[in-house]
């Protein structure tokens, strides 16, 4: 009876390694708002890396081991954080146009890099905002996350427009 056991959990976990590897790699998430606000206002907020904790989830709220620090301004800037629940990581802006919105990249200590924007486009009456972040798992398990990660991500891009949102008007 152990045998059977033994070689049922054997089959099941090279058929979960297997399925790991035949998962797509790559991910990419993205939500979008409207906020009544010029897009100098908006711009900013998403900039200064300093305020996000003012306006994102991701502050002490979230998580109350966690500890921030900044250096720079504009384009080159960075966000580091320390934390008991989600580790060790930056966040640094590698582009930055006045009024238009950042690109970044985000890195977790052991994860690929991610890449992300923060892309404002004026209309009548204020801005589009759109959120966006794109990177790579590493299978086997990294894979299993990808199916998670728009509903677990998606979630915190959109607090992160609320927040914008109420930030800016």
């Amino acid at each position: 009876m152990l045998k059977k056991i033994a070689i049922v959990v054997l089959v099941v976990a090279i058929l979960l390694l297997v399925v790991g590897y035949l998962l797509p790699r790559e991910y990419s998430i993205s939500r979008s708002n409207f906020i009544a606000a010029s897009a100098d206002k908006i711009y900013a907020s998403v900039v200064d890396l300093k305020s996000w904790p003012e306006w994102t989830p991701w502050n002490e709220k979230m998580d109350p081991t966690i500890k921030y620090e900044y250096s720079g301004s504009g384009v080159g800037s960075i966000s580091s954080w320390t934390s008991d629940n989600i580790g060790v990581g930056f966040l640094e802006v590698t582009s930055a146009e006045e009024g238009r919105g950042i690109v970044y990249e985000l890195n977790f200590e052991g994860y690929p890099p991610a890449n992300g924007v923060v892309q404002i486009t004026q209309m009548k009456g204020g801005c589009e905002v759109l959120w966006k972040m794109s990177g790579e798992a590493v299978p086997p398990i990294g894979t299993y996350f990808i199916l998670m990660m728009d509903s677990m991500m998606g979630n915190d891009f959109e607090q992160c427009l609320e927040g914008l949102k109420e930030r800016s008007l």
